[in-house]
C-alpha cells in the first residue's frame, strides 16, 4: 500500500498546511518543549544547530514516545542500537549486518514502561541492563564510549566502539508542530568518525575513522496513533569534504518544519523545504531517489546492498516497513560548490505504525 504524503493528523487539525517551501525559525537559546500542561511550547518551535530543548514531556498516556537511536556504518557492515519507550512499553533492541554475504543478527528486551532512564537532554548518557543484553553509551572527553553485550541465535554478539564528536562541529535539531499536542523533538548528528570494532562469534569488524561513522538519531515527542515516515543518512568523506546528509519526508510535510539538512565539514546547511522521493517499498533493490526540488541543493540516488524489513503486528499495535542499506551517489550543494559525490555510506527508509 502506498503511504499519503503527509500524516492524517493534519487534516484533521483545521490548521492550514504549509507549501513545500518555507522559512524556519532558527533557535539561539535553551527553552522547554512543553508547557505546564504538557503542550507544545510554541517558543520551541523551529531549529537549531546544537541541543538547545529540554524534552520535558509529561502526561498524554500513551502518545509519548521516546528514543536513543545509534548507528554505526561501515563499507561492509552496520550495527545499530535502539533504546526506546513508547508509553506502551520499552525496549533495547539491536541488529547486525554484514554487506558482503549478507550476514545478519539482530536481538531485543522488551518489558513495561520506565524500565530505564531517557533523559531530557540529548548529550547524556543512557545505559540498559537485562533480557540477555547489556548496552552503555557514556560520555569520554569530546566523544563517546560505547560497550554492548548481547546474544543472537547462539551467537555472542559484543562491541567496543569509541565515536568522536569534533570540536565545533554543528548538529541537526528540530522541532515539528502538528497540533498543541501531537509534536516531536529530533537531534540529528552525522559523520561522527568511529573507531573500535564489533564481533559476531568469531567474527570481527574493525571501524577505521577514516571509513566508519556513526549517526544519533535522538528523538522525544507526543505522536498520533496512526503515522509514518522517511528517513535517510548520506555519511563519510567525498574528496576534502567530510559531509553528513539528513534527510526525511511524509511525518513532516504539511507542518512548515523538516528534517532535512546538510552538514558540511561539521557545518550545519538547513533545507527549508519538502523534498522529493522516488522509490518502490516493495523492490527495495531498486534504486531510491532524493531531490531537493526547490533549492537544488540535493539530488541523490542510493544503490542498495542489503536492507532491514521488520514487520510487527499485535493488532491494535503494529509497525513495519523497510530500511535499505547502500552507497549513495548524485550531488549536494552548500558552501558556494557542488560536490560530486559517489558512494557514500548510508540508508533510506519508509515506516508505518500504529502505535
Amino acid at each position: 500500500m502506498t503511504l499519503p504524503e503527509r500524516l492524517p493528523i493534519l487534516a484533521r487539525s483545521g490548521r492550514p498546511l504549509a507549501g513545500p517551501s518555507y522559512v524556519e525559525r532558527e533557535l539561539t537559546a535553551p527553552v522547554e518543549l512543553c508547557d505546564s500542561r504538557g503542550r507544545l511550547n510554541p517558543a520551541a518551535v523551529g531549529f537549531s544547530r546544537r541541543p538547545l530543548v529540554r524534552a520535558n514531556l509529561s502526561g498524554h498516556w500513551p502518545r509519548k514516545k521516546r528514543w536513543n537511536f545509534w548507528n554505526w556504518i561501515a563499507p561492509d557492515f552496520v550495527f545499530s542500537v535502539t533504546l526506546a519507550d513508547i508509553d506502551y512499553a520499552s525496549f533495547c533492541s539491536f541488529t547486525l549486518t554484514d554487506f558482503r554475504d549478507g550476514a545478519h543478527w539482530a536481538g531485543a528486551s522488551y518489558g513495561r514502561p520506565g524500565r530505564f532512564a531517557l533523559p531530557e537532554h540529548v548529550e547524556a548518557d543512557v545505559a540498559f541492563s537485562g533480557g540477555g543484553l547489556d548496552y552503555a553509551n557514556r560520555a569520554d572527553g569530546h566523544g563517546l564510549a560505547v560497550r554492548f553485550r548481547g546474544r543472537a541465535e547462539g551467537v555472542e554478539i559484543a562491541a567496543d566502539l569509541a565515536v568522536r564528536r569534533v570540536p565545533g562541529d554543528e548538529s541537526l535539531n528540530v522541532v515539528v508542530p502538528r497540533t498543541p499536542t501531537r509534536f516531536q523533538c529530533n537531534s540529528k548528528h552525522a559523520a561522527l568518525p568511529c573507531e573500535g570494532e564489533v564481533r559476531a562469534g568469531e567474527r570481527r569488524y574493525v571501524f577505521d575513522p577514516r571509513t566508519g561513522f556513526a549517526v544519533q538519531d535522538w528523538g522525544r515527542g507526543i505522536w498520533p496513533y496512526r503515522s509514518f515516515w522517511n528517513w535517510g543518512v548520506a555519511t563519510g568523506f567525498a574528496g576534502d569534504v567530510r559531509l553528513g546528509v539528513n534527510f526525511g519526508a511524509k511525518w513532516t510535510t504539511g507542518t512548515g518544519s523538516n528534517e532535512n539538512g546538510i552538514l558540511w565539514n561539521g557545518r550545519l546547511h538547513k533545507l527549508m523545504e519538502d523534498l522529493r522521493w522516488e522509490y518502490d517499498p516493495r523492490e527495495w533493490r531498486k534504486p531510491w531517489r532524493v531531490v531537493a526540488p526547490h533549492s537544488g541543493a540535493l539530488d541523490l540516488e542510493l544503490l542498495p546492498v542489503a536492507a532491514h524489513t521488520p514487520r510487527l503486528d499485535l493488532g491494535v499495535l503494529a509497525t513495519g516497513g523497510v530500511c535499505a542499506f547502500g552507497r549513495w551517489r548524485g550531488r549536494v550543494r552548500a558552501e558556494g560548490r557542488e560536490l560530486v559525490v559517489d558512494g557514500l555510506l548510508g540508508w533510506a527508509e519508509e515506516f508505518s505504525h500504529r502505535w
